[in-house]
């Protein structure tokens, strides 16, 4: 169960950081675009910008000593992620960010939010951009799969359709509602979707990206989880699940965790935790679900 050295290599890299802030940028736009497959691809931000870990790191290390906001602690996951690629922007040699979490108001009425508006600056191209972070569980349920959120509130069919039919159609729909700079201007709509991909432990294979590497299990298999000479950590901070390799979390044993995790489940229906080998590498992530989820 060895996990790709260059892959393993970003995750240390990436451990590097002190800043929790630069870690959890510098994590977020080193993970996979998720389902990709089940959006048009003209829709699709040029993912290739976050591809090249060794750019990535040399643009990092040149913006690493400017002020970041120090109060994002504060924020749920969505908008902590936001603000987080709101500071890439910022600070990008390649975008310049005309706008950010713009609000469109028609006569006192909010009708949407716009989450950037970019323009590249070598071209003048300019995007209207959604993030959306989501990690989502696959489950059969009635002979039919479906990814839904883990407190079961959210899933992936909804959130396509509200991407496609409202958030990415914002500026379109509401070009008079924009500031005046920009009314004139053609704008693209693209979508930038981060997070996780869990599929159940049954049918799991690791892979070499722990980044991509995501599963879920209800609680009594969690014994099948079990590997010898694997370490553990529980994430109860959900900004955490954008990068849960932390090595600054604690690590257990199995038996630590099998006994730990009940106090969580107890109180909500979903844990996630990670997996290290014996010397740290990290192998994966994944969900522990409540015996009765999803219903």
């Amino acid at each position: 169960m060895n996990s790709s050295p260059n892959y393993v290599a970003i995750v240390e890299r990436v451990n590097e950081i002190e800043s929790k802030f630069h870690r959890d940028l510098m994590a977020l736009l080193s993970s996979p675009f998720v389902f990709k497959p089940l959006f048009p691809e003209k829709l699709l931000f040029n993912v290739h910008d976050f591809s090249n870990f060794e750019e990535l790191w040399t643009w990092f290390k040149c913006i690493e000593g400017k002020p970041h906001p120090q109060d994002s602690q504060k924020l749920r996951l969505g908008k902590y992620a936001e603000e987080l690629l709101n500071f890439y922007f910022e600070n990008s040699t390649k975008y310049t960010l005309l706008s950010y979490n713009l609000q469109l108001i028609d006569d006192k009425l909010t009708v949407g939010e716009i989450d950037y508006l970019i323009q590249e600056k070598l071209t003048g191209y300019r995007i209207h951009l959604e993030l959306a972070i989501k990690f989502f569980l696959k489950i059969k349920i009635e002979n039919e799969y479906q990814w839904i959120g883990p407190s079961t509130k959210d899933n992936l069919t909804k959130k396509k359709n509200k991407l496609l039919n409202q958030q990415l159609k914002l500026v379109s729909n509401y070009n008079r509602l924009l500031p005046v700079e920009y009314q004139n201007n053609e704008f693209t709509p693209q979508l930038l979707l981060k997070g996780a991909e869990f599929i159940s432990f049954e049918v799991y294979e690791v892979g070499k990206n722990p980044l991509k590497n995501a599963w879920w299990v209800h609680w009594e298999a969690l014994k099948n989880v079990k590997q010898d000479n694997q370490l553990y950590t529980i994430i109860p901070n959900r900004k955490d699940w954008i990068f849960p390799f932390n090595k600054r979390l604690k690590r257990i044993n199995f038996e630590q965790l099998n006994i730990e995790i009940l106090d969580y489940l107890e109180l909500q229906n979903e844990i996630m935790i990670s997996r290290f080998q014996a010397d740290g590498t990290p192998i994966d992530r994944g969900f522990i679900v409540r015996s009765n989820w999803p219903f």
